[in-house]
């Protein structure tokens, strides 16, 4: 406690870790008198995360202290950021978007949107109108870098973007983790605070936990079972399992008998796919192969779930296509202990596109040069390079990003994307930090203080576990410099459209009530949006949104016509949050498709699998191949910059299997050279025998060695190298477009004796 802290200055408040997408509930002490943040700690009362936080949340302090983090706007000038006041960065802003919209069209404007979205409401709600006023094509974000074959799989499956099966992780008898490290990661889309408890209460109620991984990591040393693959095998596998089941008459689709089409043409899709093929090319026994379907058939409940690693590689789309559909085959799908379908307590307000007008959300158009699909209105990341540089009508002279930072996250983001950045005509930023990418920006508006706006988990209750809500007010009030996201946004708005700010704020709440009644809420669809307005007030701001949210939602009082349902006021009188139960079958709720059956064989993935087949039989590169990893202390980009992360062994070093190490002649601590087509970095090595034999890795998001970055002395201390500089933009997942950053040839050679 500071000198100057008093009993009454000293207080306590309930707020939601903004790390990661687990939510989890945190304690946070602070002195308002010095607006010092002095402890976290987490909530015991929460029902979902029960007092579980990882060492990420003690960052909430080092990020409210960050001399770093931006206060107000700035504008380039001459070359150096100065302070603005809004009304001069916002007329800045507007001018410019308008000048170049009108110069080169709509789409010579791009927009690429950060992790954020899901974390700060204020950014997932007002993004969207003001994108509605941009009408751009040329729409990017960090989904394309590792999470896209999820939504492709969800979209070509079930006709919904947001019909994403979660595993059932509190009630699963047999869990299969594909490409996911939870000990390191937490998790990602399966909110479940605590994962590393819940995997031991599976083995603990007798139950089994799988881990498939090139990699013994973490997660597979505290498993029952490691599957070492070989990098970019896992659709070969789950082919050869698919395989299993038809021939061993062991597919039982339970429930969802009657609701399922195209098991057939899987059956054929499948059958070249035997084990004993199957099992040289990925190193992985065909016996072993065959246990592994059978247990998942004989599991009482089972269910296979995948991430990071089974999205970001060269078969993505196939992979996450046959996970459900393996899950399916077993009669695992909507069904408890399986993968099941979060019902929420809300519907989705982004990712929320649907089947319509025969299309699902993807392929509505093309890109410019390459013609690549669009899937939820984004092109890949990996085209940008190509839309900035390459001459023509509809060429990006212009960018927009909102806290993300694709010169660091995005292939060849070092190279050739950041020699683009650097050609634009004008680059604005919404974002807290001048980073690697922002730093090429002429003007960043920053977001308030994290702890100055209230929290609420806009985005993440359609991937949650559990029926649970959270609502966390603010601490501090913000500075008179600074503004709410729905101010910041609504400024522009205004400004482009010749809106009042307020009109601009009803215009995007309307926007909202529009959508949810068109994606058949059926409590909106009998009032008017006048109607609304009486309940939930005309105060500007999230929270009325908020408020329309959960009045609407299955839980919700429905605008008085359930007295005893949930609104906004009553959420914030249960600060440790309210869980409504475990996940329900729902299976019709998630449907999309006219006929309400499960594509079991979708057209717009199934064309990749000729190029899966080619792969088995192909001839192995001879070499090494390289693959991320995550760490429990850091996340994507943004976090080596928090004294209380920033510490203990160096984190950022290359993994090689002794024998590897061997035949090129290095040792344990060595320096050395990992060369690629497209760039190479220098790292120090340790030797690991966790490591397969042919597979190095290195962690994801490092790489702060740019000089005209301003402060991070923490990052720039130790700086790590930039995974993406090792990746080829050239060498996707062709379904979905996601960049292929598990599995690429690479040299290791280490450096001169000096």
């Amino acid at each position: 406690m500071s000198a100057a802290a008093t009993a009454d200055s000293v207080k306590t408040h309930r707020r939601i870790c903004p790390f990661c997408e687990q939510n989890c509930a945190t304690i946070v002490t602070v002195d308002h008198s010095s607006r010092q943040v002095l402890e976290v700690r987490g909530d015991k009362d929460d029902p979902l995360s029960k007092g579980y936080i990882c060492p990420k949340a003690y960052a909430v302090k080092d990020l409210h202290h960050d001399p770093d983090v931006l206060t107000g706007p700035v504008i380039k000038r001459n070359g150096k950021f100065e302070p603005a006041s809004w009304d001069e960065a916002l007329d800045f802003a507007a001018a410019r978007i308008q000048a170049i919209q009108d110069e080169y069209g709509r789409n010579a404007l791009s927009f690429f949107f950060g992790t954020t979205i899901a974390h700060v409401p204020g950014l997932a709600l007002y993004t969207g109108p003001l994108l509605n006023v941009l009408q751009t094509q040329q729409i990017y974000s960090t989904s394309s870098i590792d999470c896209h074959p999820h939504f492709l799989a969800a979209a070509s499956m079930f006709g919904g973007l947001a019909s994403l099966p979660v595993p059932d992780i509190d009630r699963s008898d047999y869990l299969v983790l594909i490409g996911a490290n939870p000990l390191q990661s937490n998790g990602s889309f399966m909110t479940a605070p605590n994962v590393p408890g819940r995997l031991r209460a599976i083995r603990a109620r007798g139950g089994k936990v799988v881990v498939i991984d090139p990699r013994r990591t973490e997660t597979a040393r505290a498993s029952d079972w490691h599957l070492s693959i070989e990098p970019g095998g896992d659709a070969a596998l789950l082919f050869a399992v698919a395989r299993t089941l038809f021939e061993e008459d062991l597919v039982d689709l339970g429930h969802l008998e009657g609701r399922i089409r195209n098991l057939g043409e899987l059956r054929r899709l499948a059958q070249p796919f035997a084990p004993e093929r199957v099992g040289p090319a990925i190193g992985i026994d065909a016996e072993d192969i065959r246990t592994l379907a059978r247990e998942l058939a004989s599991a009482e409940r089972a269910c296979i779930y995948g991430r990071i690693g089974s999205c970001m590689q060269q078969f993505g789309s196939v992979t996450n296509w046959l996970i459900t559909a393996v899950n399916a085959m077993t009669g695992n799908l909507d069904r408890e202990g399986g993968a099941m379908f979060p019902g929420g307590v809300f519907q989705p307000v982004i990712m929320s596109d649907t089947y319509r007008d025969g299309q699902i959300p993807y392929d509505r158009y093309r890109s410019r040069v390459s013609g690549f699909p669009e899937l939820a209105g984004q092109f890949p990341s990996a085209l940008m390079i190509e839309e900035m540089t390459v001459p023509g009508e509809g060429q990006i002279k212009a960018l927009v990003t909102m806290g993300a930072n694709p010169a660091l996250s995005s292939a060849n983001g070092g190279g050739r994307l950041t020699e683009a950045l650097e050609d634009l005509e004008f680059m604005m930023a919404f974002d807290i930090y001048i980073n690697e990418t922002t730093r090429h920006a002429d003007v960043i508006l920053p977001s308030p203080p994290h702890l100055s706006h209230s929290d609420f988990m806009i985005f993440f209750t359609f991937l949650t576990v559990r029926d649970y809500i959270k609502y966390a007010p603010a601490i501090f009030e913000k500075q008179p410099e600074q503004r709410h996201d729905s101010e910041i946004f609504c400024g522009l708005i205004a400004r482009l459209t010749g809106m009042t700010v307020q009109e601009a704020d009803d215009s995007a709440f309307r926007m909202l009530f529009d959508q949810l009644r068109d994606q058949g809420n059926e409590v909106l669809e009998g009032m008017t949006f006048e109607q609304v307005i009486q309940h939930v007030g005309t105060e500007p701001g999230e929270e009325r949104m908020f408020d329309m949210l959960l009045r609407s939602g299955p839980y919700g009082d429905h605008f008085g016509e359930r007295p005893d349902g949930l609104t906004l006021q009553k959420l914030k009188a249960h600060g440790e949050g309210i869980d409504f139960g475990p996940m329900k079958p729902r299976i019709k709720k998630v449907l999309h498709f006219p006929d309400k059956r499960v594509d079991l064989a979708p057209s717009a993935i199934i064309g990749d699998v000729p190029r899966v087949a080619e792969w088995v039989d192909g001839e192995r590169a001879k070499g090494l191949h390289l693959v991320g990893r995550r760490q429990i202390r850091t996340c994507n980009t943004w976090m080596h910059n928090f004294p209380s992360l920033a510490k203990g062994p160096e984190l950022c070093v290359l993994l090689i299997h002794p024998e590897d190490a061997k035949e090129r002649s290095i040792t344990d601590g060595d320096r050395v050279t990992v060369r690629s087509r497209t760039g190479e970095v220098n790292v120090p090595v340790k030797l690991s025998d966790e490591m397969r034999r042919g597979v190095v890795s290195l962690p994801h998001g490092w790489g702060h060695a740019d000089d005209e970055v301003p402060g991070m002395p923490q990052a720039k201390a130790r700086p790590g190298v930039n995974y993406n500089h090792l990746a080829d933009e050239t060498l996707l997942d062709l379904p979905s477009g996601i960049i292929n950053l598990n599995h690429i040839p690479v040299e290791v050679v280490a450096d001169p004796v000096p």
